[in-house]
Parts: structure tokens; C-alpha cells; sequence
């Protein structure tokens, strides 16, 4: 399985200029894998950018549903055969949600709304969004597929909740500014052992209103190692190969996962 993650700075609330930058996030990881990706993890609410407060209400769309951002994400993993995870704001039953959406060569998979909202510091989540209580498991044709974001990873019954569904690989989808991204770089290789799971971590990258995004994002194994990552602040991709095939030597060889049950 091919994966990428990808980083670059969005336009708040230009859902069509976030769009356009994914398709050449795309591009550029569909050269590097020579045309065989499978999978393209973009950051937490990239399609219409993170810090919009009371603008989230204007790019909300309903999930499932045929709003801009879902029809041109899903437009783009039609035209290329690839899955692509992404972050966008979901409006239901007069609630908003911060949601991860995974959508497939074939349409709408689902999505996940995140749980944990930060409240401190320059975050502020609370005030605009609702709190999910789901955490599914996405079975696709290119594997069993959990979903996080952002200060999720923090809570690790969250992400053991996801590997005892049968995620073989999880997605964090993150808006983590430089102030606190250090903290992910050193709590990912636990998940990552803890679940024996790959785990690919998006980031943000660029500047939004009050908050710098450093980006870093990268794909770890099962062991907690990091296979590949994109430089800091910088616009581009990170693409490993991974074999979830391998995934029940690395739970015999270190049965975390097991034994936490």
C-alpha cells in the first residue's frame, strides 16, 4: 500500500483555492509513488481552514451530502483512483462538527467527528463545535481504516478503541501550531506501539490569523518508527510503502494489543 501524507498552507474559508491545492498535493504525491498511491491524508479541516470561528457556519456542509468541499474531494478521488482523507465542518441537526471525511474512488466512505475538543491556550474549540462519541473503523478496499484528529491522540483509550475494532492503520488529522507540535512528535511512536498500527500524522502548515503551523507531518510503523516526514513549514508530501500484511508478526512479536484487552 502506498501512503501519503501531505502539508501546505490553506486560504481560510476559500473552499475552492483549498481544492485546488490539494489536487497538486496529490499530483506531487501520485509522481513520487510513480502513479501507484492508495491513500492521501491531508490535514484536520484543511478544505476550509482552521481558524474561522464564527465563519465555520458559512463552509459547513451536511456529511454525507453534495456541498463544495465533499463534491470536489470526492471529484478528485474519482478521477485518480485514490482514497483521500481530509479534514471540513459538518453541520447536523443545528450542531457543528469538526469531522476527518474519507472518501474513495467510488464516493463517500465516512467520517469521523472529533471527540476531543481543545479549550486552552490559543484554542477555542468548545465555542463552535460539537464533540463526537463515535469512533468507526472504515473497512476499504486498501485496508481497515481509524480515524483521529488532532488532540485526540492524547487520550489513549481513544486510539486503543480503534485498533480492538480491527484498524490496521490510524489517521490523525491535525491543526497542531508550533507552540504544541513538539508534544505529537513525542506521543506518536507510543500510539503507534501501544495500537501496533502504522499511523500517519497530518499537519497543518502555514500561517492562520493568530497561529503558526509548523507541519512535520509524517507515517510511523507499528514500532513506532518513522518511516518518512515533510520538512518543517515547508508545502509537500511525505510517501511510504507500507505491508499491512506484516501487522500480525509485529502483534506476535509485541502483543500490546493483546494483552491491554
Amino acid at each position: 500500500m502506498q501512503l501519503a501524507v501531505a502539508q501546505a498552507s490553506v486560504k481560510l474559508g476559500d473552499v475552492e483555492a483549498n481544492l485546488r491545492q490539494s489536487q497538486k498535493l496529490l499530483e506531487q504525491a501520485q509522481a513520487t509513488c510513480e502513479g501507484e498511491l492508495d491513500l492521501l491524508v491531508l490535514p484536520e479541516l484543511f478544505l476550509t481552514g482552521y481558524l474561522l470561528r464564527d465563519d465555520y457556519t458559512r463552509v459547513a456542509e451536511a456529511v454525507p451530502g453534495d456541498g463544495k468541499a465533499q463534491a470536489g474531494l470526492a471529484m478528485l478521488a474519482a478521477d485518480s483512483g485514490v482514497h483521500i482523507a481530509a479534514g471540513l465542518v459538518e453541520r447536523s441537526h443545528g450542531s457543528l462538527y469538526n469531522v476527518a471525511l474519507l472518501v474513495g474512488p467510488d464516493g463517500y466512505i465516512g467520517h469521523y467527528r472529533k471527540r476531543y475538543l481543545p479549550n486552552f491556550g490559543p484554542f477555542e474549540e468548545k465555542l463552535y463545535f460539537t464533540a463526537g462519541s463515535d469512533e468507526p473503523v472504515f473497512e476499504t478496499p486498501i485496508g481497515c481504516i481509524g480515524m483521529q484528529v488532532c488532540y485526540d491522540i492524547f487520550f489513549p483509550a481513544q486510539s486503543q478503541a480503534l485498533a480492538h475494532a480491527g484498524a490496521e492503520i490510524i489517521l490523525n488529522l491535525s491543526a497542531s501550531p508550533t507552540t504544541s507540535r513538539p508534544l505529537f512528535h513525542r506521543v506518536l511512536p507510543a500510539r503507534a506501539i501501544e495500537t501496533t498500527c502504522f499511523w500517519a500524522f497530518a499537519n497543518n502548515a502555514g500561517v492562520q490569523g493568530s497561529l503558526t503551523f509548523g507541519g512535520e507531518s509524517c507515517i510511523l510503523d507499528p514500532r513506532g518508527r518513522f518511516i518518512d516526514a515533510v520538512h518543517a513549514f515547508e508545502a509537500g508530501v511525505a510517501v511510504a510503502e507500507i505491508d499491512l500484511a506484516m501487522l500480525p508478526s509485529f502483534r506476535e512479536a509485541r502483543p500490546v494489543l493483546r494483552d491491554a484487552q
